[in-house]
């Protein structure tokens, strides 16, 4: 396989370090998106020891900015004419609202206002190099989802569960534009797929588990799969010859399958793209 130029977003810890390494391990060209340059560098470096590839960079972003994700791109664009996959992995849940200094949620800027917009800023990148992929971590989470049209980041709402309530809508908000977004790419050459990598051991959502249940949690840990068990199907996704022409799809790990109804909820799905239109800069 002739090499790639990939960008990983969420590469800190977890699946999405998992990822650079076994796609720097196949010699491809890794850019990886970090909040801080300290934070980028650290995993920059782990992937050269482990990999002995050199050919990875690292660009400061806090997705949560609308502002720096442009210019993450900017900067990215004077480097670079052509991308051949986008990895959106990124995703938060933290325990309390967070409201970003642009007005928005925290985790509906993350987990989805910031897929939605790489995506169409680096459309161009994308096509330049087609055939070439854009691949976003969902989550069977997504089912539990329950958008309100007239408040689609529930900025009026109490903020529940520790905020569990509001990842079940940013996943359930990615997968629909997920579809969404292949629609618009049909014939461009760009395919774009969602793929929910498991039950994974991870850091996210850690707050979740009451200090009495940390012991019982280092059990279940045991049972359930490791982040490089959940960077495979993405992985697989991203580079596998069969889903070159594969669009539009929910991935259970390797299997395709249907996701929710709600994805398909013609008047809630226009009336997100048009309010997400309205928001984005």
């Amino acid at each position: 396989m002739s090499q790639k130029n990939i960008i990983i977003t969420g590469i800190t810890s977890g699946i999405g370090t998992e990822i650079a390494i076994d796609l720097a391990k196949r010699g491809h060209k890794i850019n990886l998106v970090a909040r801080s340059e300290e934070s980028g560098n650290k995993i920059k470096d782990l992937i050269t020891k482990k990999t002995g590839n050199n050919d990875i960079h690292v660009y400061k972003c806090d997705l949560s900015l609308q502002k720096e994700i442009h210019e993450f791109v900017t900067n990215f664009k004077k480097q670079n004419n052509g991308l051949d996959i986008l990895i959106n992995n990124a995703a938060i849940i933290p325990n309390k609202k967070i409201i970003t200094n642009e007005g928005n949620e925290m985790q509906f800027a993350v987990n989805y206002i910031a897929p939605y917009l790489l995506s169409r800023l680096l459309l161009d990148l994308l096509k330049n190099n087609a055939p070439s992929r854009i691949v976003n971590t969902s989550s069977t989470a997504h089912t539990g989802g329950n958008l309100n049209v007239n408040d689609f980041q529930k900025l009026n709402e109490k903020y529940n569960m520790r905020g569990w309530g509001r990842y079940l809508d940013t996943k359930l908000q990615l997968t629909m534009d997920t579809v969404e977004l292949s629609k618009e790419l049909e014939g461009t050459g760009v395919t774009c797929n969602a793929v929910h990598p498991g039950f994974v051991n991870t850091n996210l959502g850690r707050q979740f588990t009451p200090k009495f249940m940390r012991p019982i949690n280092k059990l279940l840990s045991l049972f359930i799969l490791s982040p490089k068990g959940g960077a495979d199907p993405i992985i697989e996704v991203a580079l596998s010859n069969k889903y070159e022409k594969v669009s539009g799809q929910y991935f259970h790990r390797f299997k395709q399958k249907d996701v929710s109804k709600k994805v398909f909820d013609k008047e809630v799905s226009n009336k997100l793209s048009e309010y997400t239109k309205s928001i984005v800069k």
